[in-house]
């Protein structure tokens, strides 16, 4: 009997906090955008729009934080134990495990965390008799530890009574091919993309023709009070606008290479599915070609 049992994590008020500190963020970035957007003194626009970015640069944070908390998993079969968190994934052979406790059956009291977020129980602590515990959970109240050979995991399973009955119910029946012991940690993910050649030559021009265009525009603002940003057809007189909203060009191309980074890394990682990170990476460079021609158009118009 080949059986792999599931045990998810409490997820309910992890999300309801992760969700408002999206929201929070998105509107406030909203907010800031539509002021910039309507300023007509310079120096206002840009204060404003500097505000937008930096109110919205913990999105993608908080964003993984949420999409790791939903699709986390701790899997038992009677050959281990896998810890999945987002692109953080740990296998430990059932032979490495050594013991399963809860956190009240040690004498000492275990070091949490320096930063406890609901949702997200993340990092690494040295604790004096167990030493190094790392911490994978949603939950501070609910918690259950798996010492290793080498270091303890501290997880939060829903329910953490069936989650012991599981293990030592596996444990007992013997393991007959141990899973091969696995950690991946998202650096390693991310190290393992840029040694593809593909990948890295498509993020590096992305990225590179972003900043490009960031750093043109940033010469052509001063030279320029307005630009003709209107939409009417061609050769009728065109609304000018401050030419500070240039800088809006860049800024959404950015914007769009870390979506379009992030959601490519997902998939490159995902056996079957590095052509489509291919093309999610490739259509990063559309939106810069693109706004370079706009911004050709605009300037010899």
């Amino acid at each position: 009997m080949d059986e792999n049992i599931s045990h998810q994590p409490l997820i309910q008020r992890g999300v309801v906090v992760h969700l408002g500190f999206l929201l929070i963020l998105l509107a406030a970035s909203g907010y800031l955008l539509w002021s910039a957007l309507i300023q007509q003194v310079r120096g206002v626009f840009i204060l404003y729009l500097i505000a937008c970015v930096t109110s919205f640069l913990p999105f993608p944070f908080f964003l993984y934080r949420l999409i790791s908390l939903l699709r986390a998993n701790y899997s038992l079969s009677r050959d281990g134990v896998s810890i999945q968190w987002g692109l953080r994934i740990e296998e430990i052979p059932m032979a490495d495990i050594e013991w399963v406790r809860l956190p009240e059956d040690i004498a000492t009291k275990l070091p949490m965390p320096r930063i406890n977020f609901p949702g997200a129980i993340l990092g690494v602590r040295n604790h004096r008799d167990l030493g190094k515990i790392e911490y994978i959970a949603s939950d501070i109240n609910n918690l259950m530890l798996i010492a290793t050979k080498k270091q303890i995991f501290a997880i939060s399973p829903r329910d953490i009574s069936t989650f012991q009955n599981d293990f030592y119910r596996f444990a007992e029946m013997g393991s007959i091919t141990p899973i091969a012991e696995k950690s991946n940690q998202p650096q390693f993910i991310l190290s393992t993309l840029f040694k593809d050649k593909a990948a890295r030559r498509l993020l590096f021009s992305s990225a590179i023709l972003s900043l490009l265009l960031l750093i043109v525009i940033s010469f052509i603002i001063p030279t320029r009070d307005t630009v003709p940003l209107g939409l009417e057809a061609i050769g009728a007189n065109r609304q000018e606008s401050p030419s500070e909203r240039l800088i809006l060009l860049p800024l959404l191309s950015l914007f769009v290479f870390f979506v379009d980074f992030g959601f490519g890394s997902y998939l490159f990682r995902k056996k079957g599915f590095k052509s489509a990170a291919y093309i999610v990476f490739s259509a990063s460079l559309i939106l810069p070609l693109s706004f370079t021609a706009l911004l050709l158009l605009i300037l010899f118009s």
